[in-house]
């Protein structure tokens, strides 16, 4: 008996460990990864789109998302490809999305039943085997549409395919990884929550516990009095039986905390692998992820614009219209004025911008990330050849541009809602959602550069102090 609970104690401990080691390391890099997917996922949507390969899915914004569902993946026509595939990489990537957006990433929410899901969905497209001989109709699909894509292409649309598809494949694979870890951690906080609620209750007779059948029976008994509607998992419940009454019982108990062991290093070697440019380049990286939100939100901008001139589009504005084509005289320029929230403190400001040099400056942005967005693309590889101290230096104009830039939107977004007629409210887009993404790049984006910097200056304090490597 002592033994036992020197194992429950054992198990506890390692437990708590790592569940600090999932919010610390694992939910964050799993959200990175389906943001890196996502990002991979959008340009191949777009480009597939304007080569008029498929079209695009006209129900995509009505479509409410609450939960993980699969892609539909039946088989078609080969005529209807166009419209099938369009409707379900759209279905795939607005699922990236919300899981990007929306999704928790928590230990209380992702339990066994979402990881499963999850999983699920993570090997819909096989991108790993991106092939026309993949037993999945999708992946196939998908694979013979990018290359006809790839057909008379220019480089650098050769290099966006080749590089988003190597990314995916890398994401997807971390994804599967992270979601197996989660999982055995899952399946020993089950496991030790019967022990808690079934197998420690008052009611348990212990005398069971001297059999596998006994011990099996004794569970199913207390089930359902002690744990209400938590599922009964039989594959793991067994497990539990065995770890208390199997002839190799300490074998299977060490198995089980080994599964939530997390690898330890020495940090120094750790810190000596540390490849400190390419930490930076990484962040350039992940700030290119803003170039498809920023795509969609100078489309709603455009639209809003629209919405908002014809709305104010008065009698007397068409007569000084008349006078001003007559004449040959230039149209005052058109002036929005922004009211700023300071996300610190919370205090507004007022800002006047003028709305055709900034929506110029959206395209611009726009397309300089998208240059940058692949480690074949021209722009990246000026960076990459550039000094860590000008990366740096790219880095932090760059994020701060587009915080700026993000409190802009935000405030542009409020005045198309509050300047427009009750009559054209309904024609307004709303940019929350991609705002809210942006939002996470950038954070993202400065955890990285937080990682840079808090090396670079570990490494100067140990060189400081007469140390090299780790070694005095």
């Amino acid at each position: 008996m002592s033994d036992s609970h020197n194992f429950i104690d054992e198990l506890e401990a390692a437990l708590a460990a790592k569940a600090e080691h999932l919010d610390a390391k694992t939910f964050p890099e799993l959200l990175s990864n389906y943001q890196l997917l996502h990002t991979c996922v959008k340009n191949m949507y777009n480009m597939l789109i304007q080569r008029s390969l498929i079209k695009a899915d006209p129900y995509k914004l009505e479509k409410k998302i609450s939960e993980i569902t699969l892609p539909e993946e039946s088989a078609y026509m080969e005529n209807e490809r166009a419209i099938v595939m369009g409707s379900r990489l759209s279905d795939y990537e607005t699922m990236l999305d919300f899981i990007c957006t929306y999704y928790k990433f928590s230990i209380d929410h992702i339990d066994l039943a979402r990881i499963k899901k999850l999983l699920e969905f993570n090997s819909c497209i096989d991108w790993h085997s991106l092939s026309l001989n993949s037993t999945k109709i999708n992946t196939r699909s998908l694979a013979a549409l990018l290359n006809e894509a790839r057909s008379n292409a220019a480089p650098m649309l050769l290099s966006l395919i080749s590089d988003s598809i190597d990314k995916s494949d890398k994401a997807s694979t971390a994804i599967h990884a992270l979601l197996r870890e989660l999982s055995d951690f899952q399946r020993e906080a089950y496991k030790m929550k019967i022990r808690e609620k079934v197998i420690a209750n008052a009611s348990f007779n212990k005398d069971a516990l001297s059999s596998a059948a006994t011990e099996l029976a004794e569970i199913r008994r207390i089930f359902p009095q002690a744990v209400g509607k938590m599922p009964f998992y039989g594959d793991l419940i067994q497990e539990i039986v065995k770890e208390d009454t199997a002839p190799e019982r300490e074998k299977l108990q060490q198995l089980a905390l080994q599964k939530l062991r997390t690898k330890e290093t020495n940090m120094q070697s750790e810190k000596k692998k540390v490849d400190t440019k390419q930490l930076l380049l990484e962040t350039v990286l992940v700030l290119s992820a803003l170039a498809p939100q920023y795509e969609q939100v100078i489309a709603k901008v455009s639209t809003n614009h629209d919405v908002l001139v014809k709305g104010n589009d008065s009698f007397f504005e068409k007569i000084k219209h008349v006078i001003r084509k007559a004449f040959n005289l230039k149209a005052p320029s058109e002036e929005y004025e922004l009211v700023l929230i300071n996300q610190k403190t919370g205090d507004r400001t007022s800002k006047k911008i003028e709305y055709n040099a900034f929506f110029s400056m959206l395209q611009r942005k726009q397309q300089f990330l998208q240059s940058i967005s692949g480690t074949q693309m021209p722009e990246f590889q000026k960076i990459a050849v550039a000094s860590e101290d000008a990366i740096l230096s790219f880095v932090n104009k760059q994020m701060n541009d587009n915080q700026e830039i993000i409190i802009y939107l935000n405030a542009l977004d409020e005045y198309f809602e509050t300047h427009v007629g009750q009559s054209e409210q309904a024609k307004i887009k709303g940019m929350k959602m991609e705002l809210v993404t942006m939002k996470n790049i950038v954070i993202k984006s400065n955890q990285h550069r937080a990682e840079y910097v808090s090396i670079v200056e570990e490494e100067a304090q140990m060189k400081k102090l007469g140390m090299n490597n780790g070694e005095k």
